[in-house]
């Protein structure tokens, strides 16, 4: 059997798939297609959000961008899908409570802009995915 599907408890998560169809032999290709998907990201954000350079939330995650309350990072998992979560920063102390009542509101609506670009999927079960239906909200 295959690597699981990533999944974070701090988070609500989606994968895409930047390099499909990319030369696997063509690894300034590969870079490019990354920093696209990070460049596209920022353009889903408002101004309250800043990028991260150089930082990482644990050995395979990097971070791309926070605001007061979240932050977004990627996970590249062995078959090419980067995993893109929008979560809970840690250390909150008093405002944990408030970055976890709105992380599946504001996760959602980040994840329909980032759609605009990307087909998205989500997970379904550990080894299952399916493609993302956009969030049918009010308002």
């Amino acid at each position: 059997m295959g690597e699981g599907l990533y999944w974070s408890q701090d988070g609500r998560t989606v994968y895409v798939e930047p390099f499909e169809g990319l030369d696997a032999g063509d690894a300034d290709l590969w870079d490019w297609a990354y920093e696209d998907l990070i460049d596209v990201i920022g353009t889903c954000l408002t101004e309250r959000w800043s990028g991260c350079e150089g930082a990482w939330r644990d050995h395979k995650s990097r971070i791309v961008a926070r605001n007061t309350l979240h932050k977004i990072w990627l996970t590249q998992d062995s078959y090419d899908r980067v995993h893109v979560t929008f979560g809970v920063r840690e250390h909150l102390y008093d405002l944990d409570a408030l970055a976890r009542h709105h992380v599946d509101d504001r996760a959602e609506r980040f994840f329909d802009q980032l759609q605009e670009h990307y087909a998205l999927h989500v997970r379904t079960s550990p080894w299952k995915s399916a493609p993302r239906d956009r969030l049918q909200m009010a308002g």
